[in-house]
Order: structure tokens, then sequence, then C-alpha cells
């Protein structure tokens, strides 16, 4: 290694100028970066309820669906004012570009039609033809919605107080696009005699967007925090800028790299940037404090250069390599985004590495030595280094009282983790107060509700779906839905069959029924083509083998959730038996989010462990010892517990945003015990008493781990600065886990070291160690403030 550093050393100006010319060239990259927040990246593809949904977008749309609710202010729409607001807006909205006119709904579409018996068979006819105006005809109206269950709580509030317009989209304009185009349209249509709000998936993600976009603030505001950490570690300008600039070429490869793989910035690689520059300016700050010590005592700039990096090198490789496989191990994980934020990473760290052996010496060797002052500066310290001293003295003396604390605080956090529970809600990210929270709040008061749930009829052959035993089986599905608390409605074809049924009975209630035969249903269907080729394509494909049951509820929890889907898949596995058609559970907004309850709760215990061996396996390895892979995972153990602790106690939701937390968190946490076990390592090999030892690497490697650590929980907390919830409870959370892992990593292991004397650092068993190494103690403590 000291050879490779001396040959970096001696070649200082080319090394300099290669990594600038190489970053250069990836920044030309960053034009090819662009922010999409993808729908299909936020969930778990694999499972089979997201299959089913997007089986169904495919085929019948909504996906990119986006609800217009026109609510009065006072009294009911029924008025030609309002009626006239909803009709416009309809309209419009069939012409925006990339809609799905057909699947356009509202009681002002073409397409909703009211059906009536007549002397000759059946009328259909939309149920707005114009915007009524006199008494009679709004009276009209309001008697042909509120007698079809299939507008009544789902176009128009059961009491008349609202209406939805349905907005479909075919996915070629990005979601900020589709709520700005129909913001144009609605934005005439507001007044203080109705109030017009914007809800659906479209309007969720274009939220996500715009907080998205403010990484573009939170960065730099990381890079002056954390700029600000390194001042104080170390006093000088000199050796602020130097980790700034390692991380910042660090990030413009990690980026440049994910322009040339034309990869798009989502809600989760947009952190990176953070991420990477607290990681990469923390190795940086390793280097240079052990430059400045080495600096001391060699007095020689060039050698301490090559002193520091041949012996912190290996420890910073390690180290790097086991965060790298630790974020890499991400990629196992079910969600597309989550695995391109894992990927991401693991490239910024490596990159990391390669720039911090090869730039950060060259660039150390290139600049002037430090003066006296800057170096008795950073030999000063402060505050700091009285805790370090004080932790030592309670380390060194009562080694087995540190064990017991930290068995105690993993037994009583680990009863708050036993309370967690899982729950996802892409609505839950938002503040309380913002518009899309208090929009879809007032859509769920007034209409059927927002959160969605699609059932897949698929029968074995075409035209199955006409058979009465399916469509009755389809239209007990619904009864069964609609008894169900929290759901405000549930709609399929069989309702139009059964309304079609009636009119041709002259209109007798004792006839909204499936007809008896499949002849009957299949004249039924051809009958109500004529009026309109196109009204059944968001229910049923042409072939009538696969049909769909939507339901609307009003909760997306999660344990809501999960019981309808327990009760609703033996009910329909029961109800569908011997027919020939099968149900596919299930789409819509309750679908995906079940299935990522169930994928997170999967996932998150798969990723744990394999964070968890790559950690062990490569720290064994390094340090040859099944031991030493034990002593690193212990503090990273403990501070998992207590944040699942906190989590639980604080009711905050294991989720997709804080799922993420415990493997950045926990690669992080490696760097610090590999550092300090490594430190400790070496003042023995020095011939230091073990108690020296400790003491002496607390108040090196401590102090630098102090400093990194706060650098990374404090770039860290300036995600919470966004407002937006997935970023409040990563940053929080980073931030709390590392410093608790930087606490852990202090105290623990060389209490562990002191207490079990493992073979690794090499020493021999003895017979009293405690009482032993107090009597060092004092010695040490001299010592080491010399």
């Amino acid at each position: 290694m000291e050879r490779y550093v001396r040959f970096i050393v001696r070649h200082r100006r080319v090394v300099v100028v290669a990594i600038l010319v190489v970053s250069a060239l990836l920044a030309t990259q960053l034009r090819h970066l662009r922010l999409e927040i993808r729908q299909r990246a936020l969930v778990p593809q694999s499972h089979p309820y997201v299959q089913v949904h997007n089986r169904i977008a495919d085929m019948f749309g909504g996906e990119t669906t986006l609800i217009v609710g026109v609510i009065a202010t006072h009294g009911d729409i029924f008025t030609p004012s309002i009626l006239g607001k909803i009709a416009r807006i309809t309209h419009a909205a069939e012409q925006l570009p990339g809609v799905v006119a057909d699947n356009v709904l509202s009681i002002a579409a073409e397409r909703v039609k009211f059906i009536k018996g007549t002397a000759d068979g059946m009328d259909v006819h939309p149920l707005m033809s114009g915007v009524p105006h006199d008494a009679a005809a709004i009276a009209q109206l309001k008697h042909e919605i509120f007698s079809d269950k299939l507008y009544k709580g789902t176009l128009v509030a059961a009491d008349g107080s609202a209406a939805a317009i349905v907005i479909d989209f075919n996915g070629t304009l990005t979601d900020k696009a589709i709520v700005d185009e129909v913001e144009a349209v609605v934005a005439g249509e507001r007044g203080a005699e109705a109030e017009v709000v914007l809800g659906g998936a479209p309007m969720i993600r274009a939220s996500v967007g715009r907080y998205t976009a403010m990484m573009a603030v939170l960065f730099p505001i990381a890079v002056l925090v954390i700029g600000l950490v390194h001042y104080e570690a170390f006093r000088t300008l000199q050796a602020m800028f130097l980790p700034l600039l390692t991380a910042l070429l660090s990030v413009v490869w990690a980026l440049g790299i994910m322009g040339m793989l034309q990869q798009p910035m989502d809600t989760w690689s947009a952190v990176t940037p953070v991420v990477i520059l607290a990681v990469a300016a923390g190795h940086a700050v390793q280097i240079l404090k052990r430059y400045y010590e080495e600096y001391a005592r060699l007095g020689n700039s060039e050698l301490a250069v090559i002193r520091s990096v041949t012996t912190v090198a290996p420890v910073m490789l390690t180290a790097g390599f086991i965060a790298a496989a630790g974020f890499g191990s991400l990629v196992a994980f079910g969600v597309t985004s989550v695995r391109v934020f894992g990927l991401l990473l693991a490239l910024g760290i490596l990159s990391a590495l390669i720039i911090e052996m090869t730039f950060t010496p060259a660039c150390r060797a290139m600049l002037p030595a430090p003066r006296g002052r800057e170096v008795m500066r950073e030999k000063e310290g402060w505050i700091l280094k009285a805790a370090l001293e004080r932790m030592a003295d309670l380390v060194v003396g009562r080694p087995r009282a540190v064990l017991v604390t930290a068995v105690a605080v993993v037994a009583i956090f680990f009863a708050g983790a036993l309370s967690l529970k899982v729950d996802n809600s892409f609505k839950g990210w938002f503040p309380e107060g913002s518009a899309l929270r208090r929009s879809d709040a007032l859509l769920n008061q007034h209409l059927a509700g927002t959160s969605t749930l699609t059932l897949l009829v698929e029968g074995d052959k075409e035209g199955d779906i006409e058979e009465p035993a399916v469509l009755q089986a389809m239209s007990d599905v619904e009864t069964f839905l609609e008894k169900r608390p929290g759901i405000g409605a549930a709609t399929s074809l069989v309702d139009y069959v059964k309304r079609m049924h009636r009119a041709m009975h002259d209109d007798d209630p004792a006839f909204y029924a499936v007809p008896e035969t499949r002849r009957l249903v299949a004249q039924y269907l051809f009958l109500y083509s004529l009026s309109g080729p196109n009204d059944f394509v968001s229910m049923v494909d042409p072939a009538h083998r696969w049909s769909v049951i939507r339901a609307y509820a009003k909760t997306d929890d999660a344990q809501f959730g999960r019981d309808l889907f327990n009760d609703l898949s033996t009910f329909v596995a029961r109800r569908f038996e011997g027919l020939p058609a099968h149900v596919h559970l299930a789409g819509g907004a309750l679908g995906v989010q079940t299935a990522m309850n169930e994928v997170i709760v999967r996932e998150k215990i798969l990723n744990v462990m394999q964070v968890t061996a790559i950690i062990f396996v490569l720290s064994a390895l390094v340090l040859r010892s099944l031991v030493g892979g034990l002593i690193v995972l212990t503090p990273l153990s403990v501070a998992v517990v207590v944040n699942l602790g906190i989590m639980g106690w604080s009711h905050t939701w294991l989720s997709l945003a804080t799922a993420a937390v415990t493997s950045t968190a926990v690669s992080i946490g490696a760097d610090f015990a590999i550092y300090l076990i490594f430190r400790i390592r070496e003042e023995l090999a020095r011939g230091a008493a073990l108690a020296t030892a400790i003491r002496a690497s607390l108040l090196t490697s401590g102090k630098a781990i102090f400093f990194v650590s706060s650098a990374v929980a404090l770039g860290y907390l300036v995600l919470p600065l966004s407002g937006f919830g997935a970023w409040i409870y990563l940053g929080v959370l980073t931030a709390m886990m590392v410093a608790v892992s930087a606490l852990a990593t202090l105290t623990i292991i060389p209490a562990l070291v002191i207490t079990a004397r493992p073979r690794m650092f090499g020493l021999a068993r003895a017979e009293s160690p405690p009482a032993g190494l107090r009597a060092v103690a004092s010695d040490a403590f001299s010592s080491a403030r010399g």
C-alpha cells in the first residue's frame, strides 16, 4: 500500500488532472437526468395484487385517473350555474391531450346514460344532453340520478352536495402536465357558489414531484451544514473544503453514471446526493484526521500524507466496501425505486473510494503544509475532548456496567418494537394542511371514497361474463362489499344489466335482477350498444371474457385493507366455485397498498438479514475473526432495536418511507466500528497497554467518529426542512440511528474488548480484567493527555 501511495504523491498533478477530467466527462451526463415519479416504480411489481392492478390498467385504464370534485358551498349542485360548471369542465376535459375520451365520466358525459322502459322496450339517453335550466328538468335529472345506484354516491354525492368528474389519461403526459392541463380548465370555474378540488393518482405523483424538486435547495444546505461540521473538526478552511470537494466529486460521479444509464430521478434517488455527500466526506475526514496526527509527529507534509493514507486506506476500503455492499443489498428489494436508490448509493460509495484513494492524497500533497497554528488548532479540540476522556474513564473503569446498561436499553426498546405497525399511504406523506390532503378529505366526505378497489373477473372462455350465474356472483360480491363499513359504493357491468332488465319490464322494481338466460343478457348488451358502442370499455372487454368490479373506500388504513382482503378472498372463492369464471384480487389503490404492506414486512426482514450477513462476513474476513464480525454487528444491532422501538412507541409506521432506514444507517454505522477496531489493534500493536490503547483510540478515532456521525446526522436532518413526510421519516430516523450507532460503537466495543479480551486483538486472558485495568487507567489518562 505504501508503494501505491508514494506513486500517487509522486504523480500528484497528473492524478488530480485525471480525476478532474473524468469528473468533467461524467458531469456532461448530468444533462440526461430528469425528474419522473413513476407509479409502477414505487410499488412491488412481483406481488400478485400489483400484477392484477397492472393488468386491469392495461385493459380498462384507470391507472392515470384524475378526479375533479365540484362541491356546492350551499345547498346542492342542482342549480343551472353549478350544473353548467360540471358540463363545461367535462367537455373541456374530453378535449385535453392524452385523455381517453371514452373513459371520462360525469353526469354531463355523453356516455353516462339513463335506462328507461318504454312501450317499445327500452330508451337509453344521456343524463344531461344539455344544462337544464327550469325546475322540471332539474327535478327530472335528480330523479334519474338518485334512482340509479351507478351514479348515486359515485358521480353525485348521496345528498346532492357534490359531483365528481373522472378523467382518465393514456399515460403520454407527465403527471405535472396532467395536473397543469386540468387546473387550466377548472381555474375559471371556481367561485363563491362551488369549490373545485382535484384528487387521484396523478395529483399525488405531481405533488411528490414538487417536493422532490426541493432537493435543488436542500442539497446546498446540506453542503453548508456538513462543511461547518468539518470546520469545527479541523478549524481550518483548507481541511474544510477538501473533504467537501472529494464528496462533491463523488456525487458528480454517481449522478453522471445515473445519467449514462438513462435512469430518471425520483423520490428516493433524489435523496442520494445528500447520503453520498455525508458518507464520502466522512471517509475524507478520517484520512485528514490521521494526516494531522502524522504531520504533528513527523513535521513533513508529504511523509504525513504517505503515512496517513497507508495506515487508513485498508480501514477505509474495508468500511467503504461494507457500506457499498450494504447499500447494494437494496437491489434485492421488491420496489424498483428502492432498488435504484440502493444501486446509486453503492455506486456513489465506490466512486468515493476511488477518489479518496487518488484525488484526496494527491490534492493534500499539492496543498501547502499546515502552519504550526493550524496544527495546534486541530489538536486543541474543545469540550469534546473532555467528554471523550470521561467516556474512556467509564469504559475502562466499568466495562461490565456499560454492557449491562446496553442490554437493559435493548430490552426496553425491544418492548417498543413489538408494537410496531406496518402501513403505507402515499397521501400520508403530505402535511395535514396541504392542498392535497384537504382535497382528498373533501372528496371522501362527500363522495363514495377516493381509495379504490378493483377486482378482475376472468371467464373460462369468450362470452362467459354473459352467463347469468357469473353476473349474479358479481352482484353478490358488490353486495358483500357495500355492507362492509368504510366502503362507499361498488359497481360493475351487472348494474347496467339489471337496470336494463327492469326497463324491459315496465320499470317494475321486482325485475331489478339478473336475467334468467345468457341469450337475454346478450340481447340487452346489444341493444344498449346501439346508443354508444364504447360505453362499456372501462367495464368489460369486447369478447366479454374479462370484466371488473370497482369499489370505493373512504379509508386506506392498513388493518382495514388486510381484514377486507382476507374476508373477500374467502367469499369470492366460495361464491365462484363451480362457475365458468374466477376472480383475481385485487387492483386499485387498496390492492396496491395492501401488497406494499405485505412486501415491506417480508422484504424488510430479508434485507436486514442480508445486510447483517454482508457486514458479518466481510468484517470477519478482514479482521480474520468470526468474533470480530460479531463485535462489528453488536453496536449496529443496538441501534436497530432502539430505532424500531422508538418507531413503535411514536406510532411511526414501518412503510416504504422508513423501510430503507435500517440498511442505510447500518451500512454507514459499520464504518464507525471498523475504524475503531482497527485503531485499537494498531495501538496494541505498538505495545500499548489495553487501557492506554482504548483511551488513545477514543481520543483519536473516537473524535473522528464523532465528527463523521455529526456530519451524517446533520446532513440527513436537512431533509425534514422539506415538510415532505417520506423525507421527514428518512431524515430523522436515519440521523437518530447513526447517532445511536456512533455512541454504541464508542462504548460497547471497548467494553467488549476489555471484558472478553478477544484473541483478534492479541490479548491474553486476564483473571480479573476490570480490576487490572483500573490500575492502569490513571497512567493511561496522563499518557493520553500528553
